[in-house]
């Protein structure tokens, strides 16, 4: 993970657990399909594939496509909010939080009518391929924020160092965003079988909330300007 400060640390492990937190909803809403985990999604479309099944073939592929669509979006949203926003007390993190946060909403306000033609779920794909615009760095992402694999596999590594003299303790960020990923899959997991698609709205109030401490930040510290 690439040396960031512990406030844009906090940041991450809060949006890795909202991710988190929506992947399992998603998960449960959408019958076994992911709309954060790019790769799960990728092995089920392989799955779907062996067994011509048309139906999960299309699901899983609209998912994937939903998220790359949410990345392409993010990734403009990140560039144009740095190079608009840079006298206007914002920048790119926050506009992709606060495009992140819309698309949760209209996800939400989705899931309340009746008549809407696919599932709230798969528009929240769109919001969860945005959130990894959240830390862009010369174009690329700099903290993974909807996928752990590889935050694993750093932490493993930076295990391995401690063996060999190594920083002691270096493994425990990496751990850290993997495990606040797990409990927010664990709470949205718990919240969605209470009180239904209704958590996006909790989700939304959540982000935006994140979103204007965010600005604020910005705003009040003279380094972000």
């Amino acid at each position: 993970m690439p040396k960031i400060r512990p406030r844009e640390f906090a940041l991450a492990l809060c949006l890795t657990a909202t991710a988190g937190f929506l992947d399992a909803v998603g998960f449960l809403n959408l019958g076994g399909y992911f709309i954060s985990f790019m790769t799960g999604n990728t092995t089920r479309l392989s799955t779907e594939v062996v067994h011509a099944s048309a139906g999960g073939i299309g699901k899983a592929l609209g998912i994937i496509g939903l998220f790359v669509v949410g990345t392409v979006i993010g990734s403009v949203a990140s560039r144009l909010g740095d190079q608009i926003g840079a006298t206007r007390n914002f920048d790119g993190r926050v506009t992709v939080l606060a495009g992140t946060s819309a698309v949760v909403g209209l996800a939400a306000a989705a899931s309340m009518l009746d008549w809407f033609p696919v599932p709230a779920t798969l528009i929240a794909t769109v919001a969860m391929g945005m959130l990894n615009a959240t830390f862009l760095r010369d174009g690329e992402v700099s903290v993974g924020l909807t996928y752990m694999t590889g935050t694993l596999v750093k932490a493993g590594q930076r295990l391995a160092e401690v063996f060999f003299g190594g920083p002691r303790w270096s493994w425990v960020r990496p751990f850290g965003q993997w495990l606040s990923l797990a409990l927010g899959a664990m709470l949205g997991a718990w919240a969605y079988t209470q009180i239904g698609l209704a958590v996006l709205w909790l989700v939304f109030a959540g982000l935006t909330a994140t979103t204007l401490a965010t600005w604020w930040v910005r705003s009040n510290d003279p380094h972000d300007q």
